[in-house]
This record gives structure tokens, C-alpha cells and sequence, in this order.
């Protein structure tokens, strides 16, 4: 099996021209204390938190957040159940567990993909229909559907 590979310019893109083969600065860049840090852990990781849900029904929790970049929820409704997701920004999503509509259209974690294939488990939401909620039912009898949405942009992320 061929392993890939990217080319050279990837690495160099962002650096200043006269700094391209400068592999002394190229290795300045990272933070070599916060990427060895034995305890890395302990200072950095983030418990999910608590965004919404009702009990029986569905979960939300932020899974991804502290940051100005990128946030991220979890999203899991129970069998059986339909809910109305509102948020307050657009946001593409994955379904990683489960089956049953998103909104109109069919959904369904992916198992197996060949090449070419179609798959039913990645959405994108547009502000408006954020904001005016998202209607999604888990079609399982037994089995939890699970969604991670993320955002670029979201007024209601936890600050830390």
C-alpha cells in the first residue's frame, strides 16, 4: 500500500517567501512546550457541557468550545423520538449513530462507503432554518441517533 504524502509547498504556504527553506524557522512555529506537555490533559481538555435536552426525549451537549473558531455539539435523540433543534447560526452536521429524518430527508450514520457512493448522513443548516428549528426523528426502536453539529460561528458558545 503507497502511503500519501503532501507536497513540500503545503508545509511552506503561510511562511514568508525569504522563510520557505528556512528549517530552523519552519521548526520555530511550533509550540514545542504545549505539544510535549505531560500534562497536556490536565490543562487543556474540556468536559462536554450541558446544552439543552429533555430527559427521555433528547440531549444537546458542547463537545467543542473555548475557542473563536470552531465549536461543536452532540446532539442525541432517543428511539422513538422527534425533537426541534433551534440554534442561533448555521452549521453543518453528521449523523455517526442511528437513522431516521432530518428535517425532509432521510439520515442515517454511514457504515460502509465505496467509492462513489451516496450517503444520507452529512447536512448543512442555514441560519435561517437554525433559527427557526430543525425538526429531526429517530425512526430506531432501540438505538440512539447521534449528530455532531459544528459551527464556525455560534453566539451561545461557553466561553471556557
Amino acid at each position: 500500500m503507497a502511503a500519501d504524502h503532501y507536497p513540500y509547498d503545503f508545509l511552506v504556504e503561510n511562511c514568508p517567501e525569504d522563510k520557505k527553506h528556512d528549517i530552523d524557522f519552519i521548526l520555530s512555529l511550533i509550540d514545542w512546550e504545549k505539544n510535549t506537555d505531560p500534562e497536556f490533559r490536565k490543562h487543556y481538555f474540556r468536559p462536554p457541557l450541558h446544552s439543552a435536552g429533555q430527559n427521555g426525549v433528547f440531549e444537546e451537549k458542547w463537545i467543542t468550545y473555548g475557542n473563536e473558531y470552531i465549536a461543536a455539539k452532540e446532539l442525541t435523540i432517543e428511539p422513538g423520538k422527534t425533537v426541534s433543534v433551534k440554534d442561533h447560526s448555521a452549521y453543518g452536521c453528521i449523523v455517526i449513530q442511528g437513522h431516521g429524518k432530518f428535517g425532509i430527508y432521510d439520515a442515517e450514520a454511514a457504515q460502509v462507503i465505496r467509492f462513489g457512493q451516496m450517503t444520507s448522513d452529512e447536512f448543512f443548516v442555514s441560519e435561517e432554518k437554525a433559527k427557526s428549528g430543525v425538526v429531526i426523528s429517530n425512526h430506531s426502536k432501540y438505538e440512539p441517533m447521534v449528530i455532531l453539529k459544528h459551527f464556525v460561528s455560534n453566539q451561545d458558545v461557553p466561553k471556557a
